[in-house]
């Protein structure tokens, strides 16, 4: 790990781990947004690693941003820091300046039927913290070629909703919204689902790592029959697979940022596609084993609001599905596997 990714990890570890506890995560869940947590992040720039310095960042890449994204897994951060990371990097691929304030990054493709006049429709997109967002961005498909689209938020129609984790993901609609700007953009258009996914998988290493955390801790310090519960031959053993399952995981999330910044990603072959893809499926199809496991070391009092499990199992459940499940980015490597034949994708796997 080079330098700057080192303090970068240090100062979000710090941050996170001093203002986020389980008695004020449930009352983030109460009251809503927490001001003070976000004006530290944008105090520290956390959300323009991957910003030129010349526009206030620290010029950073992928994998300097990958610390920072499974940090924000680990303490169930309940702010969109990897949205304003992707909504950041896009800015600077089009080489536009954002406006100042939250974006709300707009998952789906925008088609060239939705943009007319200066205006942008939109019925129902699920915008994360939609609620919050002082002015949208998006990718819109025209006609082959991709623009980046930033659109004010005034005048949005919104139908708060959350995830399984009680995140903000409100349905927003509108009709001729004040398009601000729009770029040409060198990237595919949906590029926004494949950011998103990768930054998931990330979330899910950092989530997992933290439930092995808690179910060592708990399981060294709980007694049964006079001797701890790590003790026990079935307890080790779901702590042994709980933490393969976690560093296959951080393993495979950190190869598709790493693989981002090698590769990038295109309309064409040899991009980081097949990494990305591969990084969400197995970390969604690990959280069923994540959760199951982390639980079953507690028994019931992994259960209860009072203990601090839940924030993560049920972010872990809501992410395993945002930017594609297992089935979609199973499919997708399924049919790359076919289309490259048996020599092809070993030599894709192998590389």
């Amino acid at each position: 790990m080079n330098g700057m990714r080192q303090i970068l990890e240090d100062s979000v570890v710090r941050l996170f781990s001093q203002q986020l506890d389980r008695d004020v995560l449930t009352r983030i869940e109460e009251t809503g947004w927490p001001d003070e947590l976000w004006s530290q992040i944008d105090e520290l720039g956390i959300c323009h690693v991957l910003a030129a310095e010349d526009a206030g960042g620290a010029d950073g890449v992928w994998a300097d941003a990958y610390p920072i994204v499974r940090a924000c897994g680990h303490y169930a951060v309940p702010l969109p820091v990897p949205e304003t990371i992707a909504a950041v990097w896009l800015a600077r691929q089009a080489g536009c300046i954002l406006p100042e304030g939250v974006p709300g990054l707009i998952p789906a493709v925008l088609d060239a039927g939705d943009l007319h006049e200066n205006g942008l429709s939109l019925d129902g997109v699920v915008i994360p913290w939609g609620r919050r967002a002082d002015y949208l961005l998006g990718v819109a498909d025209m006609n082959g070629a991709a623009e980046l689209v930033v659109v004010s938020a005034a005048g949005v129609s919104i139908e708060q909703a959350a995830n399984l984790g009680l995140d903000p993901r409100d349905a927003v609609s509108g009709r001729s919204l004040e398009i601000k700007a729009r770029y040409p953009l060198e990237l595919p258009a949906d590029v926004i689902h494949w950011i998103g996914a990768m930054s998931r998988a990330a979330q899910i290493a950092g989530a997992g790592a933290a439930c092995l955390e808690l179910a060592v801790n708990y399981s060294g310090e709980r007694e049964q029959f006079g001797r701890t519960l790590s003790r026990f031959q079935a307890i080790q053993h779901y702590l042994a697979d709980l933490a393969g399952t976690v560093a296959s995981v951080d393993a495979i999330a950190a190869a598709a940022f790493e693989a981002f910044d090698r590769s990038g990603i295109s309309n064409g072959q040899g991009d980081a596609r097949f990494e990305i893809a591969a990084a969400k499926c197995r970390a969604s199809e690990a959280v069923e084993r994540l959760t199951r496991l982390s639980h079953q070391v507690h028994g019931a009092i992994g259960f209860t609001y009072e203990y601090g499990l839940h924030f993560l199992t049920r972010k872990l459940w809501a992410w395993r599905a945002e930017f594609g499940g297992a089935g979609e980015w199973g499919e997708y490597l399924g049919a790359l596997a076919f289309e490259s034949g048996g020599d092809g994708i070993w030599q894709t796997i192998t590389e």
